[in-house]
This record gives C-alpha cells, structure tokens and sequence, in this order.
C-alpha cells in the first residue's frame, strides 16, 4: 500500500497530464470489466497484448489503483519518454527477453507491498507450440510473490486491450479487464514450482485467447480467405511481370506460419487484424468497383466495347470539337430565339407543320443576317465562302451532340479505370509489404525463443 501511495504522491501530476493528452488528441479511453477490480491488496494484472509504451499509459490511466507496469526500456524512446515512464512507477527491463533476476526481483517486491503490478504478454520470446509461453512471465511472478508470503493470495486479472493503430479508424480505446482467476488453495512448494507455473501459465494463456475483442472464428476464416486472394493476386502479378514464367499460382494456400500469426494476433493484439481487415475491404470495393466499369464499358452492345470503336469515337470527339465549337458559335443566336419561343419544349400547343415552319424561317433570317454582317465587314468574296459553312457546321453540331451525349458518360468512366487500377496495384502492394515485414519480425522471433 505504500507504494500505491508513493505512485499517487509522485506521479499524480503526471497522469493528470497524461489524461489530459489523451483529451486532446480526442482518444477516449473505455474501462470495461466483468466485476469490481481489487482495491486493496497485491493484484497483477496481465495484459493479453503485445508491450507498447502507449499501451502502458494508456492502462496507467484507465485503471481505478496506482499500478506499476513491466516494461522493455527499448519501448519508452528518448529521455522524456523514460522520465515519464519512472514518473509513473513503470519497472523498465533493459531488454524484451525472459526477465532477469534483479527485474523478477523488483516486480515481486511490488505484489508483496501489497501493490499492483502490470504485466504484458511475452509474446517476443514465446515459440510457437509451446504451452503457457505467453503467460510465463506472469506465471512466474505469482508464484514467487506467494511462495514468499505464504497465505497472501495475488489476484490475477486478465487484461485485454484494443486500441486502433490509426485514429481515422477508431478513437475510441477499449480495455476489458476480466474476472479474478480462480486457482485451486495450497502452498507453493520449490518442488511443484515448475509443475504449478507451467499449469497456470497454460491456464492464463487460454484466458487470453478468450479475448474478448477478438473476430469470431467465421469472420476469422472470412478474414483468412482475403488474405490469401490478396496474396495470390501478388504473385500473378508478379510472375506476369517475368519473362517465359510459366507457373501459376493454382493450388495456392497460406503457409502455416501465416496462419498462426494471424490465429495468435486475433487472440493478442485483434486491432491489427481490424486494421487489415480494413485495408482488404478496401481493395475488395475497389476490385468490384472497377469491374463494374470494366463491365459497362466494355459489356456487350457496349459501343465502347471494341478498342477500335474507342478509338474512333476518341479521334472524332477530338478531331471534330473545333468544327463542334464553330458550329455553335453560328448557331447561338439561333437557339437562344427558338428557345424563348419554348421551340424545343413537347408540351406547347404549335402543330408540327407550325414548329418546322418556325424553325425554318428563324434559321434562314439568321443566315441571312450573318452573310449581310460578313459581306459588310470582310466582302462579298469572304461573305461567299463564309455562306455554305452554316449548314454545314450545323448539320455537323447535330451529329456531334448527338454522337457524343449518350456516349460522354462512358468516356469519362473509361477515363477512371486506369488510374483505380493503379490505385488498386498500389493498395495491393503496400499491404503485402507491410505484411512481409510483420511476418519476418514474427518469424525471427519465433526462432530465436525455439
């Protein structure tokens, strides 16, 4: 108890600070718990998520008693980060490997002060198909504080946390601090040490596997099977790209080890699947996205749909704008007159005879006024060359309108397709960069602790 009040004395500016930081970055922090956390006594609470030196404050803040937390000093970069970190009672380990004596030391000095102390998951050293491996630490600490004051029991709680890599995603930042474990009553003996730690570290290890922001296991295999199309996608694209590459990517399945990185982060840190999960939905849409427009453009009675036609619907559109342009510079006036004489609305009550005849005594007026203007300005030889260009350009202004308005919406989709096809090319490849470089990490550490 006197070390909580200790943290409480020393550090209470700077949580205060802390949650203050937190407010101003618009994070909220949920406290989510099955039942009332222990007010007094030792308690350690073990945290089913990889260590993190954010993690560690943000757990700081959220729980209701002073706690000093475990933590690999590589963590808390820069002088500031470790003065804080001290501030707050946080034990910093030189390194992520298995605990030294003087660390085991100091975090059991904390429980039996009476105090609470934090513990990450030791998921940088545990090999894969060893049982409790993540667990082992907090194993270890539990029965070394007890077997040291017999009679004081350590509540244990498990811990899990999520909290979004990216604040786009989700500001919210959820921790669920689980029920106290029950373990069978008897005194720790050196002969059972092995025996007893290894049994509850398994025993802790399946708490934390019941994460309970974890995707389920449908969505698991929903998850799984993106990946793997993603993945596939990669290496047709990749082979494509060598000369005389003849394999194909059939028969293709994830390897085991993605399997069990993606199995042992669902149990341990569920935001990162989150995050992914979101970056495959977003190449999934994308994908749709882009074979509908693929499909409208190219689909059957398309006129778009050959590259030839493309072609000459493309020359023509450009070719054909200056004459386009020409004609509706003769014809303006025109058409604004036959526009409020409401010419080219269905529902006035003019005769069909009435409306051509219409039409046709405002064109040849303008005609005429416009060949007198040039022959006034320019001369009678400019007015004669000027006089066939009217109906011409205006035959060519109807065709070009007509040509073009039910096609300029296919045009400009067909102008979208390859810049999302390089958007969805560049998705594709940052996500699986980023996941090459998760495996590695995850696969080095793997083999070292084996």
């Amino acid at each position: 108890m006197e070390q909580d009040q200790e943290i409480q004395r020393a550090g209470g500016f700077w949580l205060w600070l802390t949650r203050a930081w937190f407010a101003l970055t618009r994070r909220k922090i949920r406290l989510l718990h099955a039942g009332d956390m222990t007010a007094d006594g030792p308690a350690l609470f073990a945290v089913s998520h990889p260590a993190g030196f954010l993690h560690a404050l943000v757990l700081a803040v959220a729980l209701e008693r002073p706690v000093h937390c475990l933590l690999p000093q590589s963590l808390a970069r820069g002088p500031l980060a470790r003065f804080l970190a001290r501030q707050l009672g946080m034990i910093l380990l030189e390194d992520e490997g298995p605990l030294s004596e003087a660390a085991l030391r100091e975090g059991i000095d904390v429980l039996s002060g009476g105090g609470a102390l934090m513990v990450f998951a030791d998921t940088g050293t545990a090999g894969r198909g060893a049982p409790g491996a993540f667990a082992s630490t907090a194993a270890a600490l539990v029965w070394r504080a007890e077997a040291q004051h017999v009679g004081r029991r350590v509540a244990v709680h498990p811990v899990h946390l999520f909290l979004s890599k990216s604040t786009a995603q989700s500001r919210e930042i959820l921790i669920y601090v689980d029920l106290v474990m029950d373990r069978p009553e008897g005194r720790p003996t050196a002969v059972s040490q092995d025996a007893d730690t290894q049994a509850f570290a398994t025993t802790l290890e399946a708490r934390f596997q019941e994460n309970a922001f974890q995707l389920r296991p449908a969505d698991l295999e929903y998850f799984l099977g993106d990946l793997e199309e993603v993945l596939r996608t990669g290496l047709q694209e990749d082979w494509a790209s060598r000369p005389e590459w003849k394999q194909d990517t059939d028969g293709f399945v994830l390897s085991r080890l993605v399997t069990d990185w993606v199995r042992q982060t669902n149990c341990s840190n569920p935001a990162r699947l989150v995050t992914l999960r979101k970056s495959l939905d977003d190449h999934r849409r994308l994908q749709k996205e882009c074979a509908l427009r693929e499909l409208e453009v190219e689909g059957v009675g398309s006129p778009l749909s050959s590259g030839w036609r493309r072609s000459v619907l493309w020359l023509e559109a450009v070719l054909g704008l200056p004459i386009a342009l020409y004609g509706l510079l003769n014809h303006l006036a025109i058409v604004l007159v036959l526009f409020l004489a409401r010419s080219f609305k269905g529902t006035n009550a003019r005769a069909r005879s009435t409306e051509l005849t219409l039409r046709g005594v405002v064109i040849l007026v303008f005609y005429t006024l416009q060949i007198f203007l040039v022959a006034h300005w320019r001369g009678r030889a400019a007015a004669g060359y000027y006089a066939p260009t009217l109906p011409v350009s205006g035959i060519y202004l109807w065709r070009y309108v007509g040509l073009l308005r039910p096609q300029a919406r296919l045009m400009f989709i067909a102008l979208t397709i390859p810049p999302l096809t390089r958007k969805i090319k560049r998705l594709r490849r940052e996500l699986l960069e980023e996941l090459d470089q998760t495996l590695t990490a995850h696969e080095e550490k793997t083999s070292v602790a084996q």
